[in-house]
């Protein structure tokens, strides 16, 4: 990532954050959007205008009440739209709205407090990741916009400067009502005596200029909003916060402040959102032990029960709904936030990522269409994002990562529904944005971008597109492009398996262990989970296919089912870090070979992790008409269940690829 502004501009740090042309279009802090020489391709860069083509449309949702800002038009404006976009998880855009609302509202305080909450830790972003990478000391002496977003300086500088403009209109507000005091003799109660030299003229221009002052005089802010800034300035306190230490000195005691302002004003529906993700973000991704989905503490159950009772108050709240989805996708019961879905899908059109929120429930409730539709839509949104901010939607800043997500979820929706063309349509636009040309012009965003770049290698595998997979090039850089060239030499090591080439798959086997034992790979990530854990899964499950293919039938299984361990011992991801579950290979290698119980019982635990999908379905149809004990037992009804869901599944518009076996390594039926 790189700064916002141009290198070497120094600008302003706060106050006069921007100025406004006749056309409305905005420059903040003194930058020239004509200009931005580190987006390769952009000559001529604007910020979005209030009205015309590029406007974003975030919904209509406004906070009812914010101090100081209501008799600036212009500021509300921007404030509206900049807690739109916070909201949103568009933190790097909300933040630049937020300081454009303060050069129209220099004394809006909960602006300067939400810009430091932009660049503080969030359910994405936090923990070690967030505090080892976001202090940079020289950073205290520039301005916002040429910091690397986000930036644990600017946040503590923003916090800073909501409590001293608070103290601030605490003191101008103890000043006028001392002046009106002072009118009086003390102890007469009578009014002093004008001097001889006094004129009703000087009298008039006294009254004119106390109006005036009175009239420019900011409003005392709300104790709400001063409770809030109180709390977002624990967790900002200090930039350089220990990464070890985080969670201890400033997570959990803002979580408790903020626990506090709940506790006073429980209908509010900012207060609502700030604390349940304050909560959240202390077990972030961990808030069930999966898969039992029991609650690993008991902040959890108290984050539902926020987030329960503020929806019922604001239904259709984009933080809150957001929230809630993360909330119940590890749990037991994840169809509960559907309802919670549905304001995220339809009410804010250009929030890709809210849009894609529902698709990490779609994929618990097994709804691949679904949840391929909808990460579509979120990539629609996205795309047009880039061109109303290409210079904070584009690849080098923080909100990419979420673009590239919405592809990474739609590829994965449409490998687990059987869609072919669209997992590889998907995957090909991606590679058009994420591909070796950037990383070699960007090699910084291959630690956490780089592992998207082989989606369309993994959906060759699901479909068995052998002949196609060993076509393909290997990338020029092959330490570079880690992660696809490493898929690629997985892929071509089940596709000699497949078609009998065992020595050419062994090679293909030792490249793939070089490729998992270099360093790089346990520094570059796939979300939650380590380039060199997924690799893990997959050098062993590759072995097991070798062995299979080989002959060697028991070998095989013992390392596949260790391959299915590996997988569920994965950090959980939303998708999974592993694009095919490895239990349809084993599942179906077990059916081939006549053990049917065992794989019965694969087959069906995998129908939990993944409810409904065709694989996991066919498999345990054959399963159970290859047991020979139908009617006896009363799987008949059972069949006749399954393939009902599983003929749904295939009269979907999107289902062009025929599912006839559980993995395609496995022999097809005549």
């Amino acid at each position: 990532m790189v700064p916002f502004g141009r290198r070497g501009e120094s600008f302003p740090l706060l106050t006069h954050a921007c100025n406004i042309d006749a056309t409305t279009k905005f420059i903040i802090q003194g930058i020239d959007p004509s200009v931005h020489h580190y987006l390769p391709g952009q000559t001529n860069e604007s910020f979005p205008e209030l009205d015309g083509p590029n406007v974003i449309n975030l919904g209509s949702y406004q906070r009812k009440r914010v101090s100081n800002v209501d008799v600036h038009p212009l500021g509300r404006a921007y404030f509206d739209i900049a807690l739109r976009l916070m909201l949103s998880y568009q933190h790097e855009i909300a933040a630049k709205f937020f300081i454009a609302c303060l050069h129209y509202a220099p004394y809006a305080v909960l602006a300067h407090g939400f810009i430091a909450l932009c660049h503080s830790p969030n359910y994405n972003f936090k923990g070690m990741p967030y505090y080892a990478s976001t202090s940079r000391h020289e950073d205290v002496n520039k301005p916002d916009l040429a910091c690397v977003f986000p930036s644990q300086e600017v946040a503590d500088r923003h916090s800073k400067a909501a409590v001293e403009k608070l103290e601030e209109i605490r003191r101008l507000h103890r000043q006028t009502k001392k002046k009106k005091g002072g009118g009086k003799k003390k102890g007469t109660g009578k009014p002093k005596s004008a001097p001889p030299s006094s004129s009703n003229d000087n009298v008039s221009n006294k009254n004119n200029d106390h109006a005036k002052e009175e009239a420019t005089k900011p409003e005392l802010v709300t104790e709400v909003e001063t409770l809030i800034l109180q709390a977002i300035r624990v967790l900002t306190c200090s930039a350089g916060v220990c990464p070890d230490l985080a969670d201890e000195t400033v997570g959990r005691p803002f979580a408790a402040e903020m626990r506090k302002v709940y506790n006073r004003y429980p209908s509010d529906p900012e207060v609502a959102y700030c604390f349940a993700e304050s909560m959240m973000v202390l077990n972030a991704w961990q808030l069930y032990d999966y898969p039992s989905g029991k609650p690993v503490s008991p902040d959890v159950l108290e984050t539902k029960t926020v987030l329960e009772q503020a929806l019922e108050l604001h239904p259709t709240h984009a933080g809150l709904c957001h929230m809630y989805v993360h909330l119940s996708e590890m749990s037991a019961t994840p169809q509960m936030a559907l309802k919670a879905c549905e304001p995220l899908r339809k009410q804010f059109p250009h929030a890709g990522h809210l849009i894609h929120m529902p698709t990490h429930i779609d994929v618990q409730i097994g709804d691949y269409e679904s949840c391929v539709r909808y990460n579509e839509a979120a990539i629609e949104a996205d795309l047009f994002l880039m061109k109303a901010f290409p210079h904070t939607a584009e690849r080098e800043c923080f909100y990419f990562g979420y673009i590239v997500h919405d592809f990474h979820m739609a590829v994965y929706g449409a490998i687990l529904g059987g869609f072919e063309k669209k997992a590889m349509e998907i995957a090909h636009q991606l590679n058009q944005i994420v591909n070796e040309k950037m990383f070699r012009e960007y090699p910084d965003l291959a630690s956490y971008l780089e592992s998207y770049a082989a989606l369309d290698i993994h959906a060759m595998v699901r479909f068995g597109r052998w002949k196609e997979i060993l076509e393909l090039a290997a990338p020029k850089d092959k330490r570079l492009m880690l992660f696809r060239a490493a898929s690629l030499a997985y892929a071509r090591g089940l596709a000699f398996a497949a078609t009998g080439n065992i020595d050419a798959a062994r090679r293909e086997a030792d490249r793939l262990d070089g490729y998992r034992q270099d360093e790089e790979a346990t520094q570059r990530i796939l979300h939650n989970n380590t380039v060199a854990q997924l690799l893990a899964v997959d050098s062993t499950m590759m072995r097991g296919e070798i062995a299979y293919h080989e002959g060697k039938h028991e070998e095989a299984f013992k390392l596949l089912r260790v391959a299915v361990q590996q997988q569920d011992d994965l950090n959980y991801d939303e998708p999974w870090g592993k694009m095919q579950p490895i239990r349809h290979a084993l599942g179906g290698l077990l059916l081939e070979q006549g053990q049917i119980d065992e794989a019965k019982e694969v087959f069906r635990v995998d129908l939990r992790f993944h409810p409904k999908n065709p694989w996991a379905l066919v498999g345990l149809i054959h399963c159970l008409k290859a047991s020979g004990s139908c009617c006896s037992n009363g799987n008949t009804d059972e069949i006749v269940q399954l393939e009902e869901q599983l003929r749904t599944r295939q009269e979907s518009e999107l289902a062009d690829f025929k599912v006839v076996v559980a993995c395609e390594c496995c022999t097809h039926p005549n």
